[in-house]
């Protein structure tokens, strides 16, 4: 009734200012112009100015496609979206300076920014609008672990600031979000070879692939391995950093590879990963190294950003992939090219007791803040509440009921048509509204809604759809492992498939942010130097070169806080911990 009645007010106010004012409103709302013709009184429309990760199917400005025609008709928000991508920390940070927020936005490295948002008075805190707008994230248990979350891990002083989307599971379990997916095909022709470990057997087992298959169906030059080394920091290197976390159980806690954890045991490494000749970022850099040498690293590497390496990888130019979200469009392609028989399998874990199977990001993977020079706040805590409910978390992922979808015995069934689409395909993104929002919706892809049971991302994990992911490659890797389901294989063979993924070490002290940001640009800007080194006795002096010069960034200061750090939050963190191993 309250709100009812503030709404009701709200109305009336409006409709006094467009009478009282023949300048027009002097702000972004619309005003209510009476009822409709059933009689309804009409929703005040405002607009929001958004900067978040979309897809590029519509040109940046208000929102068209359904799912934003259905948040309007809801909600009375317009979407006046920016998209934003890997180079936005940057961006924010002038916006920072300049201090033009837009009304909500993403933020990027939240450990140093939100600091200092909160200490220039830029954005709002958040419990008085989260108390009265935000009962989706109050009432829900993943909600209140993510609070609680944001409070103690990126607060800077125990206040909520930010709300974290993209909550809980990434996946449904069947198929890693990154791994190392290789043509079983080509596997099998060589009739599965050992592969014991990722440090010659599956480098050795490529060359072999390779020779198999050294062209593509249009006669292109076929290589093992590529990469996108030409992105910027923190996604040119990404297989860097990622390829070993995901494929043996272990989680970096800091964007310099410093300090990581295994998710198995919750201990935190001992050792320096930048100057641990066997820890995971060397093996990395010596597997793309080795690679190389062998010639099956392709050369274009090193000048290609990832939306080439997306076309090749996608067109069979390359047998070996590690990230995982492209793995279902690469053997679509496949098929659609009357070649069913060929495609990717993310293989089984190899000697290690983790394996990154889910993701659960229980602080949300996309962290949100709102301006305070917002006009209308209380719309942006609307606007996240509402993609924060399981029904309209599946909205998002999938467009409005009854176009790619309908309800059947209770239970949301994907259409074969919207089955059978490319996720990329910006055209089906902007007429359908489905899969255009996927980094700005309450709930990863494979959280389960619990009145259905089926997860919010019917393309990827309802059953219908997985069961068309189940290529022959599948069935024979299951026949060949002696496995009932793909989430029994990977799921069986290691202690803990689940990353649940909590820690957030906050910013380096003053006297040493200077070194770490210059700690990290030394470490991208040679990185490619050793994988491009001509053999072995080349590589070993150039890594101890490398190493030698950490020292110049006050490298051993550096991960002695982040190591305490990382032992202190491991303690405060130990009942959420336990808490999300008992689900």
């Amino acid at each position: 009734m309250k709100k009812k009645l503030i709404a009701g007010l709200a109305v009336m106010l409006a409709l006094t200012a467009v009478v009282g004012c023949s300048n027009g409103n002097g702000g972004n709302a619309t005003p209510a112009t009476g009822t409709n013709e059933t009689g309804e009184e009409k929703k005040e429309t405002v607009t929001l100015k958004i900067a978040a990760s979309i897809a590029a199917a519509e040109p940046n400005g208000v929102m068209q496609n359904p799912v934003a025609k259905q948040i309007e008709k809801e909600l009375g928000i317009k979407m006046d979206m920016t998209a934003v991508g890997a180079d936005f920390g940057e961006k924010l940070n002038t916006m920072i300076a300049s201090n033009d927020l837009p009304d909500l936005f993403w933020v990027p490295d939240p450990s140093k920014q939100i600091p200092m948002m909160v200490k220039a008075g830029q954005i709002l805190e958040l419990d008085d609008l989260l108390a009265e707008y935000g009962d989706n994230f109050t009432s829900d248990p993943s909600g209140q672990a993510m609070i609680e979350l944001q409070k103690k891990t990126v607060s800077p002083d125990g206040k909520l600031y930010t709300i974290g989307m993209l909550r809980g599971a990434t996946t449904g379990g069947t198929q890693p979000l990154g791994a190392n997916f290789i043509r079983w095909d080509l596997y099998k022709q060589l009739g599965y070879p050992k592969l014991e470990n990722f440090d010659t057997d599956l480098l050795n087992v490529l060359a072999e692939m390779q020779k198999l298959e050294p062209t593509n169906k249009d006669g292109q030059k076929v290589y093992a391995i590529g990469g996108w080394f030409a992105d910027g920091q923190g996604w040119g290197d990404w297989p860097i950093t990622y390829t070993l976390t995901f494929t043996e159980g272990k989680g970096y806690l800091t964007s310099d590879r410093t300090v990581y954890y295994d998710i198995a045991t919750n201990e935190i490494s001992p050792n320096n990963d930048l100057k641990d000749k066997d820890g995971m970022f060397w093996r990395t850099v010596k597997f793309y190294n080795k690679a190389n040498q062998m010639g099956i690293l392709d050369p274009e590497s090193f000048t290609q950003k990832s939306d080439k390496y997306e076309e090749k990888v996608k067109s069979g130019r390359y047998l070996y992939n590690v990230p995982g979200w492209l793995v279902t469009d690469i053997n679509n392609n496949f098929e659609k090219a009357d070649m069913p028989d060929k495609g990717m399998v993310a293989l089984p874990p190899m000697n290690t007791d983790g394996f990154m199977l889910i993701n659960n990001l229980a602080p949300g993977g996309r962290t949100f803040a709102i301006s305070k020079n917002a006009k209308h706040p209380e719309k942006a805590m609307e606007l996240l509440n509402w993609l924060s409910s399981y029904e309209n978390a599946r909205t998002v992922w999938n467009g409005l009921e009854g176009e790619n979808w309908t309800m059947e015995q209770g239970k949301p069934v994907p259409t074969d048509e919207y089955l059978q689409q490319s996720a990329s395909d910006l055209a089906f993104n902007k007429r359908t509204g489905a899969l255009m929002y996927h980094h700005f919706v309450g709930f990863g892809a494979g959280v389960v809604d619990p009145e259905t049971g089926v997860p919010v991302n019917l393309y990827e994990w309802s059953d219908k759809a997985v069961s068309r992911q189940l290529k022959p490659v599948h069935q024979d890797m299951l026949e060949h492992y002696n496995a009932d389901s793909l989430f029994n294989l990977y799921s069986s063979k290691v202690k803990v498939y689940q990353e649940n993924a909590l820690y957030r070490l906050g910013e380096l002290p003053d006297d040493l942010k200077t070194q770490g940001t210059n700690l990290q640009g030394y470490t991208f800007k040679n990185i490619f130097k050793l994988v491009l080194a001509k053999d072995d006795a080349e590589f070993a002096k150039m890594q101890d070169e490398f190493i030698q010069g950490l020292d110049d960034f006050k490298i051993d200061e550096i991960f002695a806080y982040w190591h305490a750090k990382a032992k202190e939050q491991q303690q405060e963190l130990a009942p959420i911990f336990d808490l999300l191993q008992q689900k």
